[in-house]
């Protein structure tokens, strides 16, 4: 077949499979290497496929034993030597050819492609792409909140929604509202909606209309429950005269405005004038004419509720929906600014490219023309990921008869739906689109990973886990689909979703060792004994690297690291001395260094700030409100005109921070983020603290796995890890959807009934959706967030490869992953155990893997060294070392810098005070350059060039010669431009800022001034005059044009 998709369940070896096809193509054909694509979804994974493809071959090459060599022979009908021997040159070629070793990201190679096509898509050479949206989409919040300053309807628009708000009983921060559903703005489904929003009033005037007829009805409701009981009162009966006070008690709740389902005693006093009161009540002659106004009440219940909730969806949302259009200008705004380039957008604008373009064509243009293709972790690619990649796999298709598609993915494993990931396109959409003519789909069942007591508890308890589930699903379905909230077509495709999700997932153990391994299940109350469980696991001969603890959210991780860290801090026994590594422990903001580093920059902008003087003091032992001293001040001082990569430099020797060794990790992740940010942008240090603030202080310490360190990491961060011993802590996640928190569940729906008008909109999930006319979105998303949701257990489970330890809270009022896995271990109701145990809780097997180690060097300082050559970059450094003045060097790139947009002497002015703002210049300095400007500007020659008398002025301006070429295009000596031209009727006059010394005799400058009053003469203008300026010490030279140039 010309492709094949591996369905790969965990622990198969779909790496192995991968290395394999690579391995196989290139000793089959060594220069296939530049012919070859292949992706993952993460730069780890990317790094992982890389290692592992250069080791197999080099094994093959050096002549070492390869599990390769075998299955390469008899496939390829070659001897050993002949592998060997392809195998040698397919390494030397690539390592020669490094960059055609083609294993990229998804999105490095989508970037590739933009960046061979900038002309043709209209961006701009030196475009930088922006990872993180969230500073983006803070900033352009801010600046649309600023804008109601100058936009009434925009302040209108907003005033209302606060009011709306505060009526509502929600608080009036409209900032986090907008920050939360801002993050709809980068998701893929949505793309297609925001590209074609209504306009806001338009979007208004259908809400309010719908509003309008919700309360009508609302209205009717009310009066005719009123009307009901005043014909109770005005036959004098009481509650009491009615059976458990019914109907009473719930026309009083809907007259009083209230709207509340009608219960099972309603619903039969509607049907039957019977059992409403006992036979010798007052109330029974009456009931004849209370009840058909009952039955109305509860008839305009059932005809309008849905409406009535779809009022409710659209108007908590509408006003913050409507400004998603406004936002998403902002964005695109403040990225054209600033030469960004969202990650986010990279597919849709390739997508769009693809669109007019033939496949071939654009791939040539990359600098492959690639004809096998291997994709990895599918399950993960998005509609539109996938719709990129389509006209590339077809065309490999077409062009050669081997396998040149090789997929490989597990449904199972598909955890990132929130980013876009549809494993939809796996099981059935890649079969479709690639021809089912072509395509092989294996599954790869086989289990390397886990040993046998492990797979069989996940074999059997998944399969129960998604029987029952689908089971009750597809319950829920019927009964949707029975009262008219869910179309019976839909309801049909929704049903056996999960069974069809797991279909075939049972796994056959392949690892045999000395015992079969162990599996504990057990319920807790309180907190879960994680540290005695480490301490029983470290008894039983595990390592503290052999231990994953794995957790759903970061929060659940924080409580397991904060009950660790307590123990450490407490335990005496050195049995059971062990660190703790969490994300958030190596966040590299969070070091004490870090901190320190960050407030000597920031006093270097600002001596003033208080909070960065206790940071600096603290760590150097003081007292917080300790003042700065001279010496340190001058230091700072220094520091301001730096780059941010040297003023590191100057500050870790300074301090003598290089000699700490807890320290050396930290300072070189700091450094590596600098280098970083540095290298596509100019950067200064304000610009650098910004980002800092943003995102930098976020990053995690990339460091290699201790062996005497506990791991804490959620499950999403663990896909793709194995351990010997996995403790999952808390196995409480919900199966529905998110319905609470912080953070809303937003879910885009379209209305199915009046309210269809209004297009595809964003929900806020909850129960109400289930009965409006969102409520088919309302069921879809219960059923695939049950798929995310056993996926994440499975995920977790699988990460054990002998030793798994579950605990489940003891709550059975609550329905999560955990209780649905006890109630398929419990044998019935009466099942009293607290602890299910499968196998022998024993040590680790021993291991026979010979895998090379990496040999660590340990750093015991950070190396730095004061430069003795600079390379100096266009973030401008204007004073050397210990430099107690301006040199004219330094004097000449400010006064250019003040002079070079200035029309007037107001203008220089300001360009001097605007770098002192951007803390360019010191104070001191900023009153040395006005002294100077002043001392020139005490010749009335030069106020006349500053005056606003003249037709035209142009600064730094280009000349074009007859011939048509710039002027600076050859000649050395005239590779300026005149900075500055002015104009004015028939006269011109040219002016070159000199900021030395004046030689006095003749020079070169003269002859520049020449050819520039050439140039004006022949472009009309007759009187023509040209002029030196030495700035510095106030001279001006007048040079005449010359018999030659005239």
């Amino acid at each position: 077949m010309k492709a094949k998709i591996f369905n790969a369940s965990a622990g198969s070896g779909k790496t192995y499979q991968l290395a394999y096809k690579y391995v196989r193509d290139v000793v089959e054909q060594p220069s296939l290497y530049r012919h070859i694509l292949a992706v993952t979804f993460t730069n780890k994974a990317t790094e992982e496929m890389k290692s592992r493809i250069l080791k197999e071959i080099h094994r093959l090459a050096s002549g070492a034993e390869s599990p390769y060599l075998e299955s390469l022979c008899n496939e390829l009908r070659l001897d050993a030597e002949t592998v060997r021997k392809r195998a040698t040159e397919a390494r030397s070629r690539i390592l020669h050819d490094y960059s055609r070793f083609t294993v990229l990201t998804i999105d490095t190679f989508f970037q590739r492609i933009l960046r061979a096509f900038i002309k043709e898509l209209g961006l701009d050479l030196n475009y930088n792409v922006e990872i993180e949206t969230a500073s983006v989409l803070a900033k352009s919040t801010d600046a649309l909140i600023e804008q109601i300053t100058v936009d009434k309807e925009l302040l209108r628009w907003l005033t209302d929604f606060v009011q709306e708000r505060i009526d509502d009983g929600a608080g009036w921060d409209i900032r986090t509202g907008m920050l939360s559903l801002g993050k709809e703005l980068f998701k893929e489904k949505n793309k297609e909606t925001l590209s074609t929003m209504r306009a806001k009033d338009e979007l208004s005037n259908l809400v309010r209309e719908a509003l309008a007829q919700a309360e009508k009805t609302k209205r009717q409701l009310r009066e005719t429950a009123q009307r009901a009981l005043a014909t109770i009162e005005d036959a004098g009966l009481l509650e009491a005269d009615f059976t458990r006070g019914y109907p009473v008690k719930y026309l009083r709740k809907i007259a009083a405005g209230e709207i509340v389902i009608y219960n099972e005693t309603i619903r039969k006093q509607c049907a039957s004038t019977s059992g409403w009161c006992n036979a010798k009540s007052p109330a029974l002659p009456h009931i004849a004419q209370i009840q058909p106004l009952l039955r109305t009440v509860c008839d305009i219940y059932d005809r309008n509720i849905r409406h009535w909730n779809t009022c409710t969806l659209l108007r908590d949302n509408y006003r913050s929906f409507a400004l998603l259009s406004d936002l998403y200008a902002k964005v695109q705004r403040m990225c054209d600014e600033q030469n960004l380039m969202l990650l986010s957008e990279t597919k849709y604008i390739l997508a769009e490219f693809i669109d007019h373009n033939d496949a071939p064509f654009i791939y040539e243009k990359v600098g492959n023309r690639f004809e096998r293709f291997m994709i990895d972790e599918f399950q993960d690619t998005s509609i539109k990921e996938w719709e990129n990649f389509l006209p590339l796999l077809r065309n490999a298709l077409s062009q050669v008869e081997q396998t040149s598609v090789f997929i490989v993915g597990d449904i199972k494993q598909s955890i990132y739906r929130w980013r876009g990931g549809d494993w939809k396109i796996l099981r059935y959409g890649a079969q479709q689109a690639l021809g089912l003519e072509n395509t092989e789909v294996v599954s790869l069942q086989d289990n390397f990973r886990s040993l046998p007591t492990v797979v069989e508890f996940n074999n059997r308890m998944i399969d129960r886990m998604v029987a029952t589930d689908n089971q009750r699903l597809n319950t829920l379905l019927d009964t949707a689909k029975t009262n008219g909230g869910l179309p019976a077509d839909e309801a049909e495709r929704l049903r056996d979703t999960l069974a069809d999700a797991y279909r075939n997932h049972e796994q056959v153990p392949r690892r045999r060792k000395e015992h079969s391994g162990y599996v504990s299940v057990e319920l807790f109350e309180g907190k879960p004994p994680v540290v005695d469980r480490i301490c029983r696991l470290i008894d039983k001969g595990f390592r503290p690297c052999d231990i994953l603890i794995l957790v759903r959210s970061a929060t659940d991780g924080t409580r397991v690291a904060a009950e660790l860290l307590d123990f450490k801090r407490i335990n005496t026994d050195d049995r059971y001395r062990f660190d703790v590594m969490t994300r958030e422990a190596l966040l590299i903001g969070s070091a004490d260094v870090s901190t320190f580093l960050v407030s000597v920059l920031r006093l270097t902008v600002n001596s003033e700030d208080s909070l960065s003087r206790a940071n600096y003091n603290r760590f150097l032992g003081r007292a917080f409100d300790t003042l700065l001293n001279e010496h340190e001040q001058t230091f700072f001082r220094s520091l301001r005109l730096l780059s941010p990569e040297d003023a590191f430099e100057r500050i870790v020797m300074h301090y003598e921070l290089q000699h700490s060794e807890h320290h050396t990790a930290y300072l070189q992740a700091i450094h590596e983020q600098l280098i970083t940010f540095c290298a596509n942008r100019i950067a200064d240090i304000p610009l650098f603290l910004r980002w800092w603030d943003e995102q930098g202080s976020m990053q995690s310490l990339s460091i290699e796995q201790s062996e005497s360190a506990v791991e804490i990491m959620t499950i999403h961060k663990a896909k793709g890890l194995e351990r010997k011993a996995v403790i999952i802590p808390y196995c409480s996640w919900s199966l529905d959807p998110k319905t609470s928190g912080w953070v809303p569940n937003i879910v885009w729906a379209e209305a199915d009934g009046d309210t269809a008008e209004v297009g595809r909109f964003p929900v806020r999930y909850g129960k109400t959706m289930s009965e409006s006319d969102f409520s088919a979105e309302y069921y879809r998303e219960q059923v695939y967030a049950h798929v995310d949701n056993i996926n994440l257990l499975y995920v977790a489970l699988t990460r054990a490869a002998e030793s798994l330890h579950v605990f489940v809270p003891q709550d059975k009022k609550s329905a999560h992953v955990g209780s649905l896995l006890w109630q398929m271990l419990a044998n019935s109701d009466s099942d009293t155990r607290d602890r299910f145990e499968f196998g022998e809780f024993t040590g680790p097997v021993a291991t026979d893997d010979d895998a090379e180690k990496s040999e660590h060097v340990v750093l015991k300082d950070y190396p730095t060294t004061q430069p003795s050559l600079r390379l100096r970059l266009p973030s401008q450094r204007y004073f050397e070392e210990d430099e107690r003045e301006l040199s004219p060097r330094n004097f000449g790139i400010l006064m250019h810098k003040a002079f070079q947009e200035a029309m007037t002497r107001d203008d220089i002015l300001r360009a001097v005070r605007n770098m002192q703002s951007d803390a360019l210049i010191s104070d001191a300095d900023v009153a040395t350059l006005l002294q100077m400007i002043e001392r020139a500007f005490e010749n009335p020659v030069v106020c006349e060039w500053f005056d606003s008398n003249w037709d035209c002025i142009r600064n730094e301006s280009t000349i074009i010669r007859p011939d048509g070429d710039l002027m600076s295009v050859s000649d050395e000596d005239l590779t300026k431009r005149p900075d500055r031209v002015m104009l004015k009727g028939c006269r011109a006059v040219v002016v070159d800022y000199k900021f030395g010394k004046s030689k006095g005799a003749e020079t070169g400058y003269q002859q520049q001034i020449r050819r520039y009053l050439d140039l004006l003469h022949r472009m009309g203008y007759t009187e023509c005059e040209g002029f030196l300026w030495y700035v510095k010490q106030g001279e001006i030279e007048k040079v005449e044009m010359g018999d030659s140039y005239i």
